[in-house]
């Protein structure tokens, strides 16, 4: 760890990497804090099913970034919540993790995220999406994704309910079984959640494990080329999101690389 702090160019890396979750929840206001709890539960989860360490450092950053191809989709949605959304704008919702592929295949180094992050929305019985994919043709960290990511919003406040309590989340996780989840990652959830030990989001423990995954996935000297590619996709959102920029963050992240 005292190594990997010492490297600067890691460091930028982890660092435009929480910049980039910042950005998200600017974009996407229930998006804020969402992927770094995800990414949690999830390296939690994969520890407990015996993943190995290299694997639970790309599901660490695939839950993180498995949403980044949100931004630009539907944001009058999320500005205007409403239960069902309508059908233009779910054909829109449903195209976010391909999206997010094609952004995570531009950045170097973590391009091996990028089936995670493509299949994270895939169902055990078949009936998810992008690709219909079914029971062990999931990638065992997209399952792991899946539930987390479903049990994270099922805790959150979202503006037609209120949070679900532990309780309510372990029954739905239960029910999904061999439907929704994969029943070894639902196990592994249930086992953890019935003992009490579903982890509490902390900051520096995300921070920490965001370098512990930089050390396994980065190499010791990033190039200048890499770190100007993730900051050109940072740029991009904050674009996205400010259509009144007109550019001007891209701009800005070819000359700060440029120097």
């Amino acid at each position: 760890m005292d190594e990997l702090r010492s490297d600067p160019g890691r460091l930028i890396y982890v660092g435009l990497l929480e910049t980039l979750v910042q950005v998200m929840g600017m974009a996407k206001r229930y998006l804020f804090g969402h992927g770094p709890q995800v990414a949690m539960l999830a390296t939690r989860l994969a520890d407990h099913l015996g993943v190995r360490v290299r694997e639970r450092s790309e599901i660490l950053f695939a839950a993180i970034l498995s949403d980044v191809g949100m931004i630009g989709l539907v944001e009058e949605a999320w500005e205007n919540p409403v239960l069902v959304l309508p059908p233009d704008a779910r054909a829109r919702v449903l195209e976010h993790p391909e999206r997010s592929e094609r952004t995570l295949k531009q950045i170097e180094h973590l391009s091996s995220l990028a089936p995670l992050v493509r299949h994270h929305h895939e169902w055990w019985d078949g009936t998810g999406y992008p690709d219909g994919l079914e029971g062990d043709e999931i990638p065992v960290g997209a399952q792991i994704l899946r539930l987390a990511d479903t049990v994270v919003a099922l805790g959150a406040t979202r503006p037609q309910r209120g949070p679900l309590s532990p309780p309510e989340i372990i029954a739905v996780v239960d029910e999904g079984s061999r439907k929704e989840f994969g029943p070894k990652v639902a196990e592994a959830y249930l086992a953890l959640a019935r003992n009490g030990r579903s982890p509490d989001f902390h900051d520096s423990v995300f921070q920490r494990a965001c370098l512990d995954a930089a050390g396994e996935l980065i190499p010791e000297e990033v190039s200048p080329l890499s770190t100007h590619e993730f900051l050109y996709i940072v740029a991009t959102l904050i674009d996205a999101k400010d259509p009144y920029t007109g550019g001007h963050s891209r701009r800005v992240a070819n000359l700060a690389t440029a120097l």
